[in-house]
């Protein structure tokens, strides 16, 4: 029976507004899996009511890394609306191990 693991990997405590940023991630077996979730919260001043918080996580390559283990890429945009719309987002991954 697989084993399952939730588990936060990475948090950014600024992202600015239509910023892009990137992690990258290896240590993952040929028969790992992993399904990541972001939290984007309100990091600026302004009240909450005046920004939409929002973000959209963007899964990129999945490659052979110089270790041998695979690694994979995953990216954050911000996409909030509203006057300084600065985010903090923590990145979380639930991997399941063959």
């Amino acid at each position: 029976m697989p084993t399952t693991r939730l588990a936060d990997v990475f948090s950014w405590q600024q992202i600015g507004a239509n910023e892009t940023v990137s992690l990258f991630i290896h240590g993952y077996g040929d028969g790992d899996y992993a399904a990541f979730m972001i939290k984007p919260r309100l990091a600026s001043n302004e009240p909450p009511a005046a920004v939409t918080v929002k973000a959209q996580l963007i899964e990129g390559e999945t490659h052979r890394h110089v270790d041998g283990t695979v690694a994979r890429t995953i990216s954050v945009h911000n996409t909030s609306v509203g006057p300084q719309p600065f985010i903090s987002v923590h990145v979380t991954e639930l991997r399941v191990f063959p």
